[in-house]
């Protein structure tokens, strides 16, 4: 196989990308990522003004991109965008949901209300947006990646129980889809990232109250000192959305450093 071979092979070109939560962080980075390996991308996200500036640095770099806004937390709002990329941008070949919250609480004072909203939008959220994708993946089979968590198989951080069970729960999704949907070609996976250092990962350290658990004790993240740079989850989102995974299904991909094993 020739250089030009393996660039095909891991590329998106003629290809729909759709990136939830595509405004900033892993989002933002797979977004950008997926842009340059050809595909036309498209940014689900509430905060407009960073959805069409990642947009708008997609299509400066000579790609197709668009940003469209939607509310993970409302069910008319995730419907009404799958409708606007059907009719305005056409088939769908590759889902990321990566949209999600990640506020730390204490166990003893977490209420409903808060786990309404962490369901609402890292479980319930991602549930839909996958239904209105494989509806419109059976005839042609595509990606679907879902954004999970380490911590979803092992707790590491203190203060985070709720987010870990909606990441668990992530992880049940994934298996149960890519077995019911494999006979249509739709691919189902999930990336359990480790501690990754974005804008909203470092707005959940509270001030005065820094982060605790074994994840953050020296040595428990074995290929390096601190949290890796977003980058490092674009890549192997590249990888499970490309012709180079076609063999690959519900499975959890932690890329986490090491963290799992330590």
């Amino acid at each position: 196989m020739d250089l030009d071979s393996i660039g095909r092979l891991f590329g998106l070109q003629g290809k729909t990308a759709v990136v939830t939560g595509g405004a900033t962080g892993i989002g933002r980075e797979s977004a950008l990522l997926f842009g340059k390996a050809g595909a036309s991308v498209v940014i689900l996200d509430i905060n407009m003004d960073a959805a069409e500036s990642c947009a708008a640095e997609i299509r400066e770099a000579g790609g197709s991109a668009r940003a469209i806004r939607m509310d993970q937390a409302d069910p008319g709002s995730i419907e009404a965008a799958f409708s606007t990329i059907e009719a305005d941008v056409g088939p769908i070949h590759v889902l990321m949901n990566c949209a999600a919250i990640y506020p730390r609480a204490n166990f003893e004072t977490v209420d409903t209300e808060f786990l309404d909203r962490m369901y609402a939008i890292n479980f319930r959220g991602v549930f839909q947006c996958t239904q209105e994708a494989v509806k419109r993946m059976k005839n042609g089979g595509g990606s679907i990646i879902n954004i999970s968590s380490v911590t979803s198989l092992k707790a590491g951080i203190y203060d985070n129980t709720q987010y870990g069970m909606t990441k668990a729960a992530l992880n049940c999704l994934t298996a149960s889809i890519a077995l019911e949907y494999a006979e249509h070609g739709i691919r189902v996976n999930a990336i359990l990232p480790g501690g990754i250092a974005t804008e909203t990962a470092m707005a959940s350290v509270r001030v005065g109250d820094p982060l605790r658990g074994p994840f953050l004790q020296p040595g428990r993240v074995p290929l390096l000192a601190g949290n890796a740079a977003p980058r490092e989850i674009a890549t192997a989102c590249l990888f499970l959305a490309s012709d180079a995974s076609r063999f690959v299904t519900g499975q959890l991909l932690a890329v986490d450093g090491g963290f799992l094993i330590s």
